[in-house]
């Protein structure tokens, strides 16, 4: 039973450490002129920002746009190489900004594949797309977990460690010391 507890101790012990994710960063320039097929709004252009978990897919993103008419009425993420009209791949329901939307998508862009996707932003004026730009990738940072999961992690350590001595504690005390047999009679 003893070596049970570690080894589920170990395995918590390990897995939490192991969970680190990282989370991929990519940039888009967004021009009218982009646009495939065209024509795009001519004198509009923005930035795109997605970054991506690569543990859990859940992208965060942010759209900043000039001289084109807003609202969007849709915002995505295709799948294609420059000059290609792609499949919608993510979609950002026509959100400038927004976070933790999980799409089993995005584990297809990785910093590899990034340029085989773009960002394509839709409004009333041009339904095809206003404007469009191909991702680049930005970089990679690696999420450390707070304090507070060490803390957490200890403490459970801790707990299985005091469970696993007061069973030891309670099997002595049932075991019979030798040579008793018994309540003394009176």
């Amino acid at each position: 039973m003893r070596k049970t507890i570690l080894a589920v101790a170990a395995a918590a012990a390990l897995s939490a450490v192991s969970a680190n994710a990282a989370i991929d960063t990519y940039y888009a320039a967004l021009y009218g002129a982009n646009e495939v097929p065209g024509p795009g709004d001519p004198d509009g252009f923005g930035a795109a920002s997605i970054s991506i978990d690569n543990i859990t897919n859940a992208v965060t993103w942010s759209f900043m746009v000039q001289n084109i008419a807003l609202p969007l009425s849709g915002a995505h993420l295709h799948e294609g190489a420059s000059g290609v009209s792609g499949p919608v791949r993510v979609d950002f329901s026509g959100a400038l900004t927004g976070s933790a939307v999980v799409d089993p998508n995005t584990a297809l862009i990785t910093p590899a594949t990034a340029s085989g996707f773009y960002v394509n932003l839709h409004n009333v004026d041009h339904p095809a797309g206003a404007i469009r730009g191909q991702l680049q990738y930005v970089g990679t940072v690696n999420v450390v977990p707070e304090p507070e999961t060490y803390a957490l992690l200890l403490a459970g350590l801790g707990a299985v460690g005091l469970m696993a001595r007061r069973r030891r504690l309670l099997a002595r005390v049932r075991t019979p010391l030798p040579g008793w047999q018994g309540r003394p009679s009176c």
